[in-house]
């Protein structure tokens, strides 16, 4: 009786063992890679040392202050840019699931192709968004969350449930963003998913982590080689620090302006070209009988006018009209 009991127990064990064995094994490493301002690391209302290198850990609470940013890198295969005033709570750092929970702020991804069956995912209070690989953002305050995508594919599905059941998850593609409002705990018809095109700002905020590649683990032990990699990553943070103080408007005047100056470095352009940067064709026609096509990109006593050959100088005086091609 003795010898079974003591049988079951070492069973008991070795099963217990292998199951935490393979918990471990299947356990992935995530570390705060880069932090700017006031950055907190909470695990059970207790603060963890939060300075570059440190680990972060299921459960813990990472939350940023005003101003202030935390760069986590999740194994090698995603980085996580997580903005200012936000509080994520790192769910689940397995093999084949990694799971934030963002109560609020924002936290841009950067996503490496997972392997089939493998998935990375943000929820907040009113979206779930899962990805295989790629570059999205999602934000979330207390009624809205929005998940905004730049490359790739994410599947967005709202949280709530209606008296229909579980609302069924969209697919967003890239150059979209998905907007989900919710007000109560459950509602009675389907939860409105907007789609949409995402803005230059967010769009611009999620290129500017192109650059931010996952850090191999030799070099994030290697002081000196982590230091130099320290700097790539803080000209990242800072250019999208610049592009969030800007407003939309302002994003498109400098993206417009940019492109009108490549266009005339060039040797030639097309009419489509000058269109597209110019948002217009201006027709310029003189009091000579000359028509001149392209976009007006100065005024005064004197138009400049970008065409296909180059830029036109014509007095204002021997302009008769101006129509416009949108």
């Amino acid at each position: 009786m003795l010898k079974r009991y003591y049988g079951a127990l070492f069973i008991t064990f070795v099963i217990s063992t292998l199951y935490a064995c393979k918990q471990q094994q299947n356990a992935v490493t995530a570390r705060l890679i880069f932090m700017q301002g006031d950055v907190t690391i909470i695990q059970n209302d207790i603060n963890k040392l939060a300075g570059i290198g440190a680990l972060v850990s299921p459960d813990d609470m990472i939350t940023t202050g005003d101003k202030s940013i935390a760069v986590v890198q999740i194994a090698d295969r995603a980085i996580a840019h997580i903005g200012s005033n936000s509080k994520v709570i790192v769910k689940s750092l397995l093999d084949t699931s990694v799971n934030l929970y963002l109560e609020k702020g924002e936290v841009i991804s950067k996503v490496e192709r997972l392997q089939k069956g493998h998935e990375y995912m943000i929820k907040t209070r009113s979206v779930v968004a899962s990805v295989r690989g790629t570059q999205f953002l999602v934000k979330s305050d207390e009624k809205i969350g929005k998940v905004a995508v730049n490359t790739g594919s994410v599947m967005v599905q709202p949280v709530i449930e209606t008296e229909k059941g579980v609302v069924k998850e969209s697919v967003i593609e890239g150059g979209k963003q998905a907007i989900v409002t919710v007000e109560e705990e459950k509602v009675t018809e389907e939860v409105p998913v907007t789609i949409q095109k995402i803005s230059v700002k967010d769009k611009m905020k999620m290129e500017a982590m192109i650059n931010l590649d996952v850090i191999p683990q030799d070099v994030i032990m290697q002081p000196e080689a982590f230091e130099k990699v320290q700097e790539t990553i803080k000209q990242n943070v800072e250019k999208m620090q610049e592009i969030e103080s800007l407003s939309e408007d302002t994003i498109k005047q400098q993206i417009k302006k940019e492109r009108i100056e490549r266009l005339m470095q060039q040797k030639t352009r097309t009419l489509e070209e000058i269109k597209e940067a110019c948002e217009r064709i201006d027709v310029v026609k003189l009091y000579s009988g000359k028509e001149i096509q392209g976009a007006i990109i100065s005024r005064g006593e004197s138009y400049k006018i970008l065409t296909t050959t180059g830029v036109v100088d014509v007095a204002k005086k021997d302009v008769r009209s101006i129509s416009v091609i949108r």
